[in-house]
């Protein structure tokens, strides 16, 4: 019995290709399903200076916002380490959303893609990766929380 639930509940993740994640421990909406290539458990796998392609669905504003700011943050062992997310990728509204264009609504659904070659600066450890979308007012669009074993 155990086994048949276990297989239904790890099943869709593997056809579909959904990865897991938690909420952000500080709140915030979570997309409807989350995608990282390669990743269907966590932790995953992420090889530092490679591509990693991330696809959230299903996320709807709670405000109406001009602008969106991605942020990722990176811990270990709860302690930031210190990774930013570049300049160029910070605008969602130019790089990522997609199924609505910015100025967004409030209660407007859209989906967001990070697509980013990430140099860490720690490899051999598992940390927590925090990705998440930010409306100009500060308040939290969405925000979920994954773990990743960071190789070189």
């Amino acid at each position: 019995m155990y086994k048949f639930l276990l297989i239904v509940a790890i099943l869709p993740a593997i056809a579909f290709g959904q990865t897991p994640f938690r909420p952000c421990r500080a709140g915030g909406p979570v997309p409807d399903s989350l995608a990282i290539e390669g990743c269907t458990a966590l932790p995953c796998t992420i090889v530092s200076g490679s591509p990693l392609i991330a696809r959230a669905t299903g996320i709807r504003t709670p405000v109406a916002t001009p602008t969106v700011e991605a942020h990722i943050v990176a811990r270990v062992l709860g302690l930031d380490v210190g990774f930013r997310i570049p300049e160029e990728l910070r605008d969602a509204c130019a790089v990522g959303i997609s199924g609505a264009s910015c100025p967004l609504a409030a209660g407007q659904q859209f989906d967001y893609t990070l697509n980013y070659a990430m140099t860490l600066p720690l490899t051999g450890i598992t940390a927590q990766v925090e990705v998440g979308l930010t409306a100009a007012d500060g308040t939290r669009i969405t925000c979920i929380e994954i773990d990743a074993q960071i190789v070189a």
